[in-house]
């Protein structure tokens, strides 16, 4: 019965739960409001999946059987200041507009080369988002995340596994709370946050619905650039292809479909391995 008092929605369109719009269906949603309402579901259910933005998901099409728990009602934030060291502590469900927001009024920096991804802290953290060589890890210093038992944990970062846009929680736990250190700073840090966003906007197709990149780069070398040498870049499988001015970003031109989109990885990851003897390594999460 306590289920039913947490906030959900049943039979979703997962489509309005991921950036690039493709997708079938979700059995139920459940957008908790605080940890104790997180622990009550994983108690319940073995086969929760946290969502955020979902900027690096795609899901599958059909009716989805898994039980999603959204962040959307996890949005607070304190910030606290120690003289030029400032912490910003945020629940999951804090975009990272939210945090640029914080970042440009105490002119913080850090966060610059982050400010243009869309995600929420809780996503970021799992995935270890991270852009232009910077990663949110560089600047997590706690972690409070909950288990597979409901129980709220409290990590501080040296204790927990991460790497190159990975960490503990994509197979452990659901992220609640963050703390972040930032240092304040002498340059014009919203002068620099509005030419990074410039120079992104300009080399990334964000102008049409996309997952991001869809591949880790390889060890020396870039996914886009494997993709773009074997001729993939721009090219299309009806409305699903790499794009024209990025190749490591999935674009849907308009009605995209989950198996033309699967054909299209499974093309270039052939491709690349002939060619390169490189497997490549998909950043984007497939939900089935």
């Amino acid at each position: 019965m306590i289920l039913k008092t947490i906030e959900h929605q049943e039979n979703i369109d997962l489509r309005n739960f991921c950036t690039i719009k493709v997708g079938g269906k979700g059995k139920i949603v459940y957008f908790p409001k605080d940890h104790k309402e997180i622990s009550i579901l994983i108690k319940e259910y073995d086969n929760i999946y946290p969502l955020g933005i979902g900027s690096n998901l795609i899901f599958s099409d059909g009716v989805v059987n898994r039980v999603f728990v959204h962040s959307k009602n996890l949005k607070k934030y304190e910030i606290e200041n120690q003289n030029d060291i400032f912490y910003i502590t945020a629940e999951a469900g804090v975009s990272f507009k939210t945090v640029v927001s914080v970042v440009k009024k105490y002119n913080l920096e850090g966060f610059e080369n982050l400010s243009g991804i869309p995600a929420t802290v809780g996503g970021a953290t799992a995935m270890n988002a991270g852009a232009y060589g910077s990663e949110i890890f560089d600047l997590i210093e706690e972690v409070w995340w909950i288990d597979r038992e409901g129980r709220l944990n409290h990590s501080k970062k040296e204790e927990i596994k991460y790497s190159y846009r990975y960490s503990q929680f994509q197979n452990e736990g659901f992220v609640y709370k963050v703390k972040l250190k930032l240092r304040k700073s002498d340059k014009n840090i919203s002068e620099i946050i509005k030419n990074h966003l410039l120079d992104r906007n300009s080399k990334q197709p964000l102008d049409l619905p996309t997952a991001g990149s869809t591949y880790k780069n390889p060890p020396g070398t870039y996914a886009g650039k494997l993709i773009e040498a074997v001729g993939l870049k721009g090219y299309r499988i009806n409305d699903i292809g790499f794009s024209e001015k990025h190749a490591n970003f999935l674009v849907n031109y308009g009605n995209a479909e989950f198996k033309d989109l699967i054909k299209l990885l499974e093309l270039a990851e052939r491709k690349v391995l002939d060619e390169f003897n490189i497997n490549l390594e998909r950043e984007v999460k497939i939900i089935d």
